[in-house]
């Protein structure tokens, strides 16, 4: 659904965005992930066409943003970090307005129906001013769904949101890709990320670091694996074992179980239990740690920003 080559944003001698090349295939949720500054928000402009590149090159739904910038506009569907809502209107009237600046056909039908997907059919003829943080900012989605955007862009949606708010969120997100539309969201904060991305990119310094699903990014980076191990009684006589596998790099009992990172391939772990077991180590349990998001993270970035 879009795809970018060479993308790059100066301003002046300082490279925001550098040489990114990006992926997004349609009726996926993709996270950018990055501290503040690295570089996030400035893609994201970019693909609403709101920003021009310095050099390189964006496609949305194939066409070419640069180009046809009016036909890509019509595709997709952009809420910035901050965003300002008129309170003085009704929230039914706040999504008319919007219907009437898209030229909707059957306003009221599609604001009902978008009312009903973000769940503020109750809200209908609530004054916008009076809506609570997270209602406002599910508004501001509703705003872009009005006509049907084949393409949701939202930088750090879930900002100043309380749990609740950012389950709705959440939900509401993976909602819009099961209905067919692709959906990018930012943020630096991995754990509201971490349950609703198919797909994730890491920024740092303006560049893409790395790009794909979770399970083979890990895959393709993962050096060592972080194992689990219990067993009945002292843990001595299983460090000792441990001491003498040279793909064992490091052990360290935390809460009675021992932690360690094992530089072997996978197939290999199989072969480290028989040898606990053949010197009569009474192992309880024996399991690789799963590396989450957070993990991924904090393993490839330098914590560098701009």
């Amino acid at each position: 659904m879009i795809k970018t080559s060479g993308l790059t944003r100066k301003y002046g001698g300082l490279s925001a965005v550098s040489d990114v090349a990006l992926e997004v295939p349609e009726r996926t949720i993709y996270g950018f992930i990055g501290p503040n500054g690295a570089g996030k928000t400035t893609t994201l402009r970019m693909l609403a066409t709101l920003l021009r590149p310095t050099s390189g090159t964006i496609l949305v739904d194939g066409i070419d943003a640069a180009e046809y910038p009016v036909e890509v506009r019509k595709r997709i569907g952009y809420l910035s970090d901050t965003f300002g809502l008129y309170d003085d209107l009704k929230v039914w009237e706040y999504l008319d307005y919007f219907c009437g600046a898209h030229k909707v056909a059957s306003s009221h039908d599609k604001i009902d129906s978008v009312l009903d997907l973000v769940q503020l059919t109750h809200k209908r003829d609530a004054m916008v001013g009076a809506l609570s943080r997270g209602m406002r900012q599910r508004l501001g989605i509703a705003r872009m769904l009005v006509y049907d955007p084949k393409v949701v862009l939202l930088d750090e949606p879930a900002n100043g949101l309380d749990p609740i708010a950012r389950i709705a969120l959440r939900d509401l997100l993976k909602t819009l890709r099961d209905r067919g539309t692709t959906v990018i969201v930012s943020s630096h904060i991995l754990t509201e990320l971490s349950d609703m991305c198919d797909t994730v990119g890491i920024m740092e310094l303006g560049k893409l670091i790395v790009s794909g699903s979770v399970d083979a990014i890990l895959a393709k980076t993962r050096t060592h694996f972080h194992l689990v191990l219990e067993v009945l009684g002292p843990p001595e006589a299983a460090i000792k074992t441990l001491e003498t596998i040279p793909t064992v790099a490091s052990i360290k009992v935390e809460n009675g179980k021992l932690e360690i990172d094992f530089t072997g391939l996978r197939n290999d772990l199989p072969a480290l239990h028989k040898t606990l077991v053949e010197n009569n180590i009474p192992v309880i349990s024996f399991f690789p740690k799963t590396e989450n998001l957070e993990d991924l993270f904090l393993r490839l970035s330098t914590g560098a920003t701009n």
